[in-house]
């Protein structure tokens, strides 16, 4: 029972961190793919990943991933994650 316990301890400690590195990568990935550009999809897209830069910041890598995500449905771009 106590190896299972560790086990998991060391997932939930390693997961938060592979997480809040992931939110830059995508963040630059929409703002990249929006770059110079004024339509209204692109605007959207810009909206979302502002809201996703803000919940990285505030340690909300799960949310701030999400948010991501919606941003490049708004552009139909297919993020790359690590």
């Amino acid at each position: 029972m106590k190896k299972v316990l560790m086990a998991l301890v060391m997932v939930a400690v390693t997961a938060g961190p592979a997480l809040a590195f992931q939110c830059p990568l995508l963040i630059k990935q929409i703002e990249d793919a929006t770059a110079g550009k004024s339509d209204a999809d692109s605007a959207k897209a810009k909206e979302l990943a502002a809201e996703a830069k803000s919940l990285h910041a505030a340690g909300k890598h799960a949310e701030s991933i999400a948010k991501a995500e919606d941003a490049a449905k708004a552009i139909k771009l297919a993020l790359k994650k690590k």
